[in-house]
């Protein structure tokens, strides 16, 4: 009988699991974003409220089925598991789309309820913000310590990490504006917050100049990994939205807490003034990477051999979906916080891309999943012949 956890496994369902990489939580996330723009877009209608919190039960339909088959996985495979995460980037940052897609999906119980609800967001925020934390330091650490050496070896979704904290940073404005928690509460998740961004604008700053070098270097991107490019979106993007949530919530907090030089009425309004243009800034250059993924990822697909005809579905793909989601959210944000149509009409437009988009992949997936090519099984769900192994 041979070690399940040497050699992959014969039988198609084992093979699965054994494949079942840590990607597969970037499609939790995605949807979990999605929720937030339905649920926050300036041009409601009746339905849409019904849509977003459907399609956020859905989002933790998704991370919850991920989490439980990824820790089958572990159990089933830990050494296998373990090999993945030491030696490619791309397994251990994808871990940081957990804490990312369950920061979302706390944000939209701030959103959606008040009364007890909020002191359970704002706990739940809490321990996000830790797995947030562990995520930034521990997978900069395996990169630097154990993995692959090298400026080439630092792919878009190396990341993922950062985004992590920004989105914990994004979700405690998000609670401390929407809810009615004592300033006692909502204070500290505050500084929290903005040290969170602290620590994620200068690290995705520092990122994004290692992965553009690869650009000018002619040395990136690799074709089945372009879609990735879309990550370099995501920090500022999502910077953008917890800057100018966190100026809002400082406003109606600050004054009511009143204590020391720094935490009272008369620093309220300027911080807040300088927190939300700064998030203006912080969406001018999301969207150069918005801009710039867009024309890597068209021209990276059209040059590879066989051109737009030979263009493969695979996990990476919802690389897309998070990021575009909150550079849209971003865009949500600045419309209303300077009652701008011309920022309503283009969020809109940006949602309306995004849906789409979240559709075919959706179904591409499901595609995947029904014939088994999406976790590498090359003969589908039927038990290979020629292969006589048992797991």
């Amino acid at each position: 009988m041979a070690n399940s956890d040497e050699i992959s496994p014969a039988k198609p369902l084992s093979l699965a699991i054994w494949n079942f990489s840590s990607s597969w939580f970037l499609i939790p996330q995605g949807t979990s974003i999605i929720a937030a723009v339905l649920h926050q877009l300036h041009y409601q209608f009746g339905a849409l409220p019904v849509l977003a919190k459907i399609v956020w039960i859905y989002a933790i339909v998704l991370l919850g089925l991920g989490v439980g088959i990824y820790l089958l996985r572990v159990v089933l495979y830990p050494r296998h598991v373990l090999r993945e995460i030491r030696g490619n980037v791309v397994e251990a940052s994808c871990l940081s789309s957990i804490p990312i897609a369950f920061t979302s999906i706390i944000q939209m119980i701030a959103l959606q309820y008040d009364g007890s609800a909020d002191l359970v967001a704002y706990i739940l925020w809490w321990i996000s913000t830790a797995l947030s934390i562990i995520a930034v330091i521990g997978v900069p650490y395996l990169q630097l310590k154990m993995q692959p050496k090298g400026i080439e070896h630092i792919p878009p979704s190396f990341l993922l990490p950062v985004i992590s904290v920004l989105t914990s940073a994004a979700a405690g404005g998000t609670i401390c504006e929407n809810s009615n928690l004592s300033a006692r509460l909502r204070v500290p998740a505050i500084i929290v917050s903005y040290m969170e961004l602290g620590t994620g604008i200068p690290l995705a700053i520092c990122i994004d100049a290692c992965i553009i070098y690869h650009h000018f270097d002619r040395a990136y991107p690799q074709y089945d990994k372009a879609y990735q490019d879309m990550v370099l979106c995501g920090p500022f993007g999502q910077a953008s939205f917890a800057l100018q949530i966190l100026g809002l919530a400082v406003k109606h907090s600050f004054g009511e807490y009143s204590r020391g030089m720094l935490l009272t009425a008369d620093a309220a309004a300027p911080i807040a003034a300088v927190s939300q243009f700064a998030g203006v800034l912080a969406w001018g250059f999301g969207t150069f990477w918005w801009l710039f993924a867009i024309l890597s990822i068209a021209y990276t697909l059209y040059v590879q051999s066989g051109g737009w005809r030979n263009v493969h579905f695979s996990l990476t793909a919802w690389s897309l979906v998070f990021p575009w989601g909150v550079y849209t959210n971003a865009a949500v944000q600045l419309g209303k916080l300077m009652d701008s149509p011309a920022f309503d009409v283009w969020s809109t437009v940006l949602l309306l891309l995004l849906v789409v988009m979240w559709i075919v992949e959706t179904g591409l997936t499901l595609k995947g999943i029904a014939t088994g090519k999406i976790f590498g099984l090359e003969s589908g769900w039927r038990v290979p012949k020629t292969k006589q192994q048992t797991v």
